[in-house]
């Protein structure tokens, strides 16, 4: 099972991110929906201690790096802690 999109995609005007995989699912997410379930040691600590994460409200992706293994997002509130995995970003339902 290929675990790498395809096609990956940043909607600016629209703050979204839309990934494509071979096997035909797609996914199509908020900047802010990834800066909320940003899967980084802070931010998961964060909501296991039921703790709101705060960001701006026109949050916006400013920077993607490949990881091989996934992709390292950084925001415009400049957080850059995270890095999504492929297989997490597939199987995030928001």
């Amino acid at each position: 099972m290929q675990l790498e999109p395809i096609e990956i995609k940043v909607d600016v005007e629209q703050q979204r991110l839309l990934l494509n995989w071979q096997d035909g699912q797609h996914k199509d997410f908020s900047h802010a929906q990834l800066r909320a379930h940003c899967p980084c040691g802070f931010c998961r600590s964060s909501r296991l201690r039921q703790r709101e994460i705060q960001y701006p409200s026109d949050i916006a992706i400013s920077a993607i790096y490949s990881q091989g293994y996934g992709i390292q997002i950084c925001f415009s509130d400049g957080h850059d802690k995270g890095i999504f995995p492929w297989a997490f970003l597939k199987e995030l339902t928001i």
